[in-house]
């Protein structure tokens, strides 16, 4: 048995929509409960529930930091992958410098699949790579919450 300190629910006197065969009934008592005489004794109380404690559990800076860096890396591939698409101009002092943060992040992802194309070969392996840091970084920044 759980002891919860100050911890305190509001409770409501309004009725929620029966969507289950174990939901209150409309005049309030529950399917399994035995009915009173007294009709007024059979109020229900209505509790708001909180989420599970890994939904409500609040980021904290570390968790933030990684799932920003996590998010920024992903972004910086899928850009890259967006202007080689384009066909953007190279020697554009921002796409250049995209496309060469985008090289040295895919890095450990170069050669994972050679394809004959070299703008498919980069459109696969970022993807990944983008792909890959972000769902690392979700589970980083999950793992460091607690």
């Amino acid at each position: 048995m759980a002891l919860h300190l100050g911890r305190r629910e509001k409770a409501t006197t309004e009725t929620p929509p029966r969507r289950w065969p174990w939901s209150p009934r409309p005049d309030g008592t529950r399917p399994w409960t035995r009915r009173t005489s007294d009709a007024s004794s059979t109020r229900t109380v209505v509790v708001k529930r909180r989420a599970g404690r890994w939904r409500r559990m609040r980021h904290n800076p570390i968790s933030l930091a990684i799932l920003a860096a996590g998010i920024a890396a992903a972004a910086i591939l899928v850009l890259g992958i967006l202007l080689t698409l384009g066909n953007a101009n190279p020697s554009n002092s921002l796409v250049h410098a995209t496309l060469h943060a985008g090289s040295w992040l895919a890095t450990p992802f170069h050669d994972v699949f050679p394809r004959p194309n070299p703008k498919h070969q980069l459109y696969l392996n970022w993807g990944i790579a983008a792909g890959v840091y972000y769902v690392l970084s979700r589970v980083l920044s999950w793992l460091t919450r607690f």
